[in-house]
Formats: C-alpha cells, sequence, structure tokens
C-alpha cells in the first residue's frame, strides 16, 4: 500500500468503544440502585434467575447497541481534511478541513482512563458548546500521532492559505477589522509571537519546505516533524495540598444543603423523617448558630478533596507553538491552546489566600466553544504572576498602579452592606428573640469591613494597549484585556451617581459578554478608558486604503 492509500486508508475506533454504550446505561441506573439500597430490599428473597434476566437485559441490548455504533464509525484522513462518518439510522458525514483547526487535544475522562484508551477532540472555530469532531476511543500511541500530525497538517494549510489570496486587505474584512489586526499583529510580533500561524515559534520551528501533496502518512510525519515538548511549570505536592487548605467553594455548601434535605425528604422512611423534622425544631437558637460555622468546615473540606482530585498532577507544557495543560486524578484532562488565542487573564485571590499572597490564575481562550475558562495556575503567589505570564502569554503584564475609587465613593460601597446586615439582624431577632439580636455586634463589622474592603480594592488601570480591571465581590479579581479583543466600554451610573461624578466601568469581549466591571470611579478615569479604545476606531480608518 502506498502512502496516498494509507492516508485515505478507512479507519475505526477501538473496540472498547463497544462497552461506552453499558457504562452509560450502568450510570443512569445508579440513582434506582442506590433507592433500593437504602429500601432495604431483601437481596436473598429475588431468585437467580431475575439477577439472570435483569443483567442479560442491560448487557446485551448495550453490547449489541455498542457494536453497531463501532461498525459505523470510522475517519479518514485526507490530503485536506478529517472525514468522520456516523450514525446507524441517519448517516452523517463530517468534514473538518485542516485549515480550519483551532485545537486538537488528546484527553483520557474516567472511562477511557479506566480502559488505558483515550479520545481526541478536534475543535474549530464557531462558537459551539462541543467540539466540532470527537475521536471517543483511540489507543494512547494512536492519539497522540493523530493529534501530531493534525498540527503539522493544520500549520502547513495556514501557511499556503495565506498564498491564495491577494495581496492587501483580506477578503470580507472590513477596514476597522483590519486595523485592528494590524495593531494586534504588531503587538505579537513584538513578543515573537507569529499570529498568522497562531503560534509562538520562537524554538522549535522548522523551516523546511512544506509538502503539498498529502501524500504523508502519521509515521512519516511523527519521524520527520517530532514535537518539541518543552515543561514550564509542574504543580508540587505541597503546593497542591495548600492549594486545597486555603480552598473554600460557598456555593457548594447550599448545593449540599439542598441535595442532603430533599435526599433525606425522598429516601428516609415518613414517619422517622417527620420525627427528625420536630425533634429539630425543639432545639434551642444557639445550636442553630453553632451549626453555621459546622456547614462552612464541611464546605471547607469538600472543596479541598474537589481541588486535590481536579488538579492531582497539574502540568503546562509548550508543544511546539502551542500550550498544553493536563490536570485530574480521577479525569485526566488535556487542554491545548495559542497563546496568541488568550483573550483575557483572571487573577482571583479568594478570601483565604489573598492574605498569604496567593491566587490562582485563569485565561479567556478564544476556541470552539462560546465562552472556555482554562486554568493556568490554580496557586501561585502574587510575586510571580508576572514570571508566569512573561513565559506563556508575555502580551499581558500586571501593574501594581491602578486608579482607586475617591473618597467621596465610600458611602456607595457601604450602604447596601450596612442595609442587608440590619435586615437580618431584625430577621434574627423576630426569629430568635434575645439571641437573634446579638447578630447586630456581628453582622454590622463583617458586612462593614466587607464594602470597605470593596472601596479599598476596586480599580484600573491602562498601560500602552492593555486594560486592567480590579472588582471585588468576595474574592479579589483582577482582569487583563488587551485592546483588540475588547468588544465594548460602557459608562453606567444612577442620576445620584453621576451628581457625584462617580461612574462604573463595564468591558465586554467577545468570550465573555457580560463582561467585567469596576464601580464607582471617579469620571476623569471612566472617560480616559472611553478615550483608549477610541483610539482602536481611529487607528482602523487611519488604515483604510
Amino acid at each position: 500500500m502506498n502512502e496516498r492509500n494509507e492516508i485515505n486508508e478507512q479507519r475505526r475506533l477501538h473496540k472498547s468503544y463497544i462497552i461506552f454504550p453499558f457504562f452509560s446505561v450502568l450510570k443512569s441506573l445508579l440513582p434506582f440502585f442506590v433507592l433500593i439500597i437504602l429500601k432495604g430490599l431483601n437481596w436473598s428473597a429475588v431468585p437467580w434467575y431475575l439477577y439472570a434476566g435483569g443483567g442479560a437485559l442491560v448487557t446485551l441490548p448495550s453490547l449489541l447497541y455498542g457494536w453497531l455504533k463501532w461498525r459505523k464509525f470510522s475517519y479518514t484522513l485526507q490530503e485536506d481534511r478529517i472525514v468522520l462518518r456516523r450514525g446507524m439510522f441517519v448517516r452523517e458525514e463530517r468534514s473538518i478541513y485542516f485549515s480550519r483547526i483551532h485545537a486538537v487535544q488528546t484527553q483520557q475522562p474516567l472511562i477511557q482512563r479506566m480502559l488505558r484508551i483515550a479520545q481526541l477532540k478536534i475543535e474549530t472555530p464557531g462558537g459551539s458548546k462541543e467540539a466540532d469532531g470527537v475521536l471517543p476511543a483511540l489507543r494512547v500511541d494512536e492519539a497522540k500521532r493523530v493529534e501530531r500530525w493534525l498540527y503539522q497538517k493544520r500549520n502547513e494549510a495556514v501557511v499556503k492559505e495565506p498564498a491564495a489570496i491577494t495581496p492587501g486587505q483580506p477578503m470580507g474584512t472590513s477596514g476597522a477589522e483590519t486595523g485592528i489586526r494590524d495593531e494586534y499583529t504588531g503587538i505579537e510580533r513584538e513578543h515573537g509571537i507569529d499570529p498568522d500561524l497562531g503560534s509562538a515559534y520562537e524554538s522549535g520551528a522548522d523551516s523546511r519546505p512544506n509538502r503539498v501533496d498529502g501524500s504523508e502518512s502519521i509515521e512519516a510525519v511523527e519521524t520527520e516533524m517530532p514535537v518539541q515538548q518543552e515543561p514550564l511549570l509542574r504543580l508540587s505536592a505541597g503546593r497542591l495540598f495548600v492549594g486545597a487548605l486555603t480552598t473554600m467553594n460557598l456555593p457548594l455548601l447550599l448545593v449540599f444543603a439542598t441535595g442532603t434535605y430533599s435526599f433525606a425528604d425522598d429516601l428516609l422512611p415518613d414517619h422517622f423523617y417527620r420525627r427528625l423534622v420536630e425533634e429539630a425544631g425543639s432545639l434551642p437558637a444557639i445550636w442553630w448558630l453553632g451549626l453555621i460555622p459546622l456547614m462552612f468546615l464541611l464546605a471547607w473540606i469538600l472543596s479541598a478533596v474537589l481541588f486535590t482530585i481536579k488538579y492531582a498532577g497539574f502540568t503546562v507544557e509548550r508543544e511546539g507553538g502551542n500550550i498544553s495543560i493536563v490536570s485530574g486524578l480521577l479525569e485526566r484532562k488535556k487542554h491545548v491552546f495559542s497563546p496568541t488565542k488568550v483573550q483575557a487573564v483572571a487573577i482571583r485571590e479568594g478570601l483565604l489566600r489573598q492574605p498569604f499572597g496567593y491566587a490562582e490564575v485563569e485565561i479567556y481562550v478564544l476556541t470552539s466553544e462560546k465562552e472556555k475558562k482554562m486554568m493556568l495556575h490554580p496557586l501561585l503567589p502574587m510575586r510571580e504572576v508576572n514570571e508566569l505570564l512573561a513565559s506563556i502569554v508575555p502580551q499581558y503584564e500586571l501593574q501594581a498602579d491602578i486608579a482607586k475609587p475617591p473618597s467621596r465613593a465610600l458611602w456607595f460601597f457601604l450602604r447596601w452592606k450596612l442595609l442587608i446586615a440590619m435586615l437580618v439582624g431584625i430577621a434574627g431577632t423576630i426569629y430568635f428573640g434575645m439571641v437573634g439580636m446579638g447578630l447586630f455586634p456581628l453582622l454590622l463589622p463583617v458586612f462593614g469591613l466587607w464594602g470597605y474592603a470593596r472601596y479599598k480594592d476596586e480599580g484600573l488601570n491602562i498601560y500602552g494597549k492593555q486594560l486592567l480591571i480590579r472588582h471585588r465581590q468576595i474574592s479579589r479579581l483582577t482582569v487583563l484585556m488587551r485592546r483588540p479583543h475588547v468588544v465594548t466600554v460602557n459608562a453606567i451610573a444612577t442620576s445620584r451617581q453621576h451628581a457625584k461624578s462617580l461612574l462604573t466601568v463595564q468591558a465586554t469581549l467577545m468570550v465573555n459578554r457580560g463582561g467585567w466591571k469596576a464601580t464607582f470611579l471617579d469620571q476623569a478615569h471612566v472617560v480616559a478608558v472611553q478615550n483608549w479604545m477610541h483610539q482602536a476606531a481611529q487607528h482602523a480608518v487611519r488604515s483604510k486604503p
């Protein structure tokens, strides 16, 4: 078989894909099994043939369905695209052209990791919720070979594509878009990043002429074009432990409490549940107040466990011109992105981390998904943030100086917090009596400090073509974004705030339509941001031919 036939050969998934439907059925039946166990079913009283019949009823159709899916799922690597064919009753054929590939990711979710296989996700720009192409069951080595081959073909296609376009303004691009693109191109070239290839080729780039006949095999590409992997950072066991201990997921507390209540209501016997509710209602008020720190402790423990499971083995590597992030104890996930696709950097300092000078760093990446966040580092000293950004996304830099709200804005940060504290104290007094009055000296200082912390931490900064916005709800969030990615900048204020010359500025990006804001700033600072944004439009107008 020659190389061309090898490329156009129809390939199938790993045969373990046949049992995927069986795992899906077991997953859907798991709540049913838990319910039966809690109801105290006498398993020995059930005849053996019912067990056998139930097992056959679940296993045989699932395996048959899985075998048919496996037989009808194939993929073909062609000269300019990868073609996926699947479907038993309605056949679907999807062609993904190499020039449209945004990212290729080799991942190992739980089932794939148990079976020692991998799945390959192929993403293209477009805003869909899922990847455009998924090969859910490949041998690990085969998935890596296909991933490298697709990246090589993508780079070849991207290099060849501009040659087919007449030099000058790209087709279908407005003058404003061209100006912004030129502005961003200049930024990236300053940092050694090629915006056309969407990759940083400062090391390991191949300058050989590309083959355009599409006759290279996967094995040939892997031999001739090895992907250079450069480790950038690895989360140590000690840092993982500290990160787990400084994690507090308050929404998890609410979800856990609601789930526990629903679980008890549905599964516990009625008489036992009623008795439990009656006895709980007769407990003294001080007992209920003491339950609050216990629930926070429970949320802290659960958050620490989930943090460890999610970020165990956290590693960041440079693969050619892309960055890969791998993490996970049960599900080993891998995310691959180009540094030029990073539209924003978010630095979050939690309540338990900020006093010790630690933060987590997230990035917003333009991918085939509508909005995609990636964890760049789950626990990092603030003094090392710029070092991390310089090694991965050098176009971003954290600045220490920010423009903060004026002193006349302090009351706007305090008023709603103090009102909430008063209302909670009044409700506690009505419900708990004299014990509830103790909430006033507790809540007023806490909510007052919360409002003052927001006042001290709010602000913004303009540094060249970069905008920094800092805002606090519970955690302190600092967001870095570049002007070419900013879609809108809005100034918001009530009539009373206008009278005080105080405005709220909100910047939105394509990857985050909700945007980020800094509240109750001096009007002059907000106007400076608007003028900064207008410079991009003026540059675009000047760039028109």
